[in-house]
């Protein structure tokens, strides 16, 4: 997880755009609240975090932690497109809506869930506030004890809480429902060994460890090898039969974004994997797949391997 500066240059480059926003408006807590929330702030080195000065800011390594061989399966929350919406395991039996946003490079929380899960403030002196492009709400930098995914558990993750409730703006990504109450980003998602997008079950499956993953010879369209050190989930391919980067990004409501909503009339990922002729939308982060031609796929993003496996559905 990088600094504010690192974290904002980041963020500007590669974070989804081009989708719709909530009208509904977001609820600011009070700044009393806030500065009772940030004088809690606690040494990263508490949490097993390493503190190390980069040429661009403080990065922190370590602490978060995932329990090995446990595995989730859950619903996807968000359709027309489905999108990877999935509930975060509350007390009492509460569930509370997460996007999980592989072109997001850091997790997001609501001020009033993050009190209720114990989020507490780090930094090496103060609390560390970043506001989220084209946010006016900040967030601060975060540790939580645990979150849950069902029968996974995440330990000591580093999130932002936003220092509001409610709509939480251009990071749900145009979802109204259900309404997200926070996000899980790449830095995050990539710790599991294994992450699928079974849409024709309209699920996702995470494997914290699991075997190699052996695809369906009969159902394999293609294999394509993970961009490392991007900072989101990327893959190289030919758009318009020129080399380039592509991210992955089945938060987005469209079928290929373009810088500037340049058309192509092709991208292709592997031999047997190109999109011809999709519609395009405007995003300034970057060339990327939406959720819209995503869901024609079983999608599964092994980060260890440094891999993504595209799969047609089973016949039925």
């Amino acid at each position: 997880m990088k600094n504010s500066a690192q974290l904002l240059f980041a963020a500007a480059v590669l974070l989804a755009a081009g989708c719709k926003t909530t009208e509904s408006k977001p609820k600011p807590v009070s700044w009393k609240e806030q500065s009772a929330y940030m004088a809690g702030v606690s040494d990263p080195r508490r949490f097993n975090y390493s503190i190390y000065q980069t040429p661009v800011g403080v990065e922190y390594r370590g602490g978060c932690r995932l329990h090995p061989k446990q595995g989730a399966e859950l619903a996807m929350g968000a359709k027309d497109p489905l999108r990877p919406v999935v509930p975060l395991q509350g007390k009492l039996g509460s569930q509370s809506p997460f996007l999980l946003d592989f072109c997001s490079l850091s997790s997001w929380m609501e001020f009033d869930l993050a009190q209720k899960v114990g989020a507490k403030p780090i930094g090496e002196r103060n609390a560390e506030l970043v506001k989220y492009p084209g946010e006016e709400i900040a967030g601060c930098l975060s540790v939580v004890p645990t979150l849950r995914l069902k029968q996974l558990y995440i330990e000591n993750p580093l999130v932002y809480v936003r220092m509001a409730n409610g709509a939480p703006g251009p990071m749900a990504r145009g979802i109204e429902d259900p309404e997200i109450k926070g996000v899980l980003g790449w830095e995050l998602v990539k710790k599991f060994e294994q992450i699928q997008l079974d849409y024709p079950h309209k699920r996702v499956l995470l494997a914290t460890q699991a075997p190699a993953y052996s695809p369906d010879p009969a159902l394999l369209v293609g294999r394509v090898p993970l961009v490392k050190r991007a900072g989101v989930c990327a893959v190289r391919g030919l758009i318009d039969g020129k080399a380039g980067m592509i991210l992955i990004d089945p938060a987005g409501d469209f079928e290929v974004a373009t810088d500037d909503a340049v058309v192509v009339s092709s991208i292709q990922l592997d031999e047997g994997l190109t999109f011809s002729a999709p519609a395009i939308t405007k995003s300034p982060g970057g060339t990327r797949i939406g959720a819209r031609l995503l869901q024609n796929y079983r999608i599964t993003i092994c980060p260890t391997e440094g891999a993504v496996y595209f799969e047609k559905p089973e016949e039925k």
